[in-house]
């Protein structure tokens, strides 16, 4: 190998290197109230009421809708709209939302046996 044929080769792995580091870090995070690599967590208290108050996410059409709930106690959680019910097992746990934002609008999660909201959800164009 002739030291021109090094200096190309050495020159396409910096470049692929550099295109690799700037696509991997680019994209878009469309979600509003959301951190990249964060997952919203709401938390529930022992007597049903969200900590903090009613969790506003909006995300845009397209985004996926990611949240997570944790409730002390049996209870199922629901997504209006998307109409998606969870049931969080007896003695509490967590549930999770992952799931694509196909329909624009405003909905709610809420404890579906207490009629509880917790999540005022948007889905923008």
């Amino acid at each position: 190998m002739n030291s021109r044929t090094a200096a190309i080769g050495a020159a396409l792995v910096v470049v692929a290197v550099v295109l690799l580091i700037v696509l991997s870090s680019g994209g878009s995070d469309s979600s509003k109230t959301t951190d990249a690599g964060k997952v919203p967590t709401i938390v529930v208290d022992k007597e049903g009421h969200p900590v903090g108050g009613v969790q506003e996410l909006v995300y845009n059409k397209g985004d996926r809708i990611h949240f997570k709930v944790k409730v002390p106690f049996e209870e199922e959680v629901h997504l209006h709209g998307y109409d998606v019910a969870k049931e969080v097992p007896k003695g509490g746990g967590a549930v999770i939302y992952d799931l694509p934002a196909e329909l624009e609008g405003e909905f709610e999660a809420e404890l579906e046996g207490r009629a509880e909201q917790i999540v005022a959800l948007k889905v923008e164009p």
